[in-house]
């Protein structure tokens, strides 16, 4: 059986050589590129040759979901599956109109992807709603707390457990700047301490 060609755009370097190490042994599925950026990838050879498109929302320059908006109506047999940190339901039904084939936050289960990958080249769709909890209440942290999306972003890694250390370098940014993102965090949810930001990270954010 032929394989799957997969094109991954992520302008995170570490997910990207990750993911690419668990994919490399899977026989029927094949990472034939991987780009930064999406308009580099627009202009690109393989995204010709893909069957499948892993897109990070979160994007330098045009956002993943505006990457999707152009492309599909001139990609019709791509299989595209939208990938990002945080998991919205406006989010979801925004890419459900432009027409993608799968919404997934990034703390899935890489058993989750690869059966999400199958599903799509099936004719399938691969979206997240019916198995996370939703998370509305982001709009009353964006709004009346005023968290950045980056500062959602290290939110969620807080929640997943990772470091100050290796935050910075999922994000590719200094271990005094995700320092900085917790103090503020720390201050416009009106909490005392780092306990208390990973607490309300483990309550507030989907599992």
């Amino acid at each position: 059986m032929e394989a799957i060609k997969i094109v991954l755009v992520d302008d995170h370097s570490l997910f990207t050589e990750g993911l690419m190490q668990i994919l490399d042994p899977i026989t029927d599925l094949q990472v034939i590129a991987t780009f930064r950026d999406g308009e580099t990838m627009l202009r690109s050879d393989e995204i010709h040759q893909a069957n499948v498109l892993l897109l990070d929302i979160n994007l330098p320059g045009n956002s993943g979901i505006s990457i999707a908006e152009q492309m599909a109506p001139y990609f019709g047999s791509l299989k595209i599956i939208c990938l990002s940190m945080l998991f919205e339901e406006n989010i979801l039904e925004r890419l459900k109109n432009i027409g993608v084939a799968g919404y997934l936050p990034k703390f899935i289960h890489t058993n989750e992807l690869i059966e999400a990958i199958r599903k799509v080249m099936n004719g399938e769709i691969a979206f997240y709603e019916e198995k996370t909890k939703a998370i509305s209440n982001i709009k009353v942290w964006t709004s009346d707390f005023k968290l950045t999306n980056r500062e959602l972003e290290i939110l969620q890694l807080i929640k997943n457990g990772k470091s100050t250390k290796e935050i910075s370098e999922i994000l590719h940014r200094s271990q005094f700047t995700i320092e900085t993102h917790r103090k503020n965090m720390i201050r416009k949810l009106n909490l005392k301490n780092s306990s208390g930001l990973l607490h309300f990270a483990m309550k507030n954010l989907p599992t």
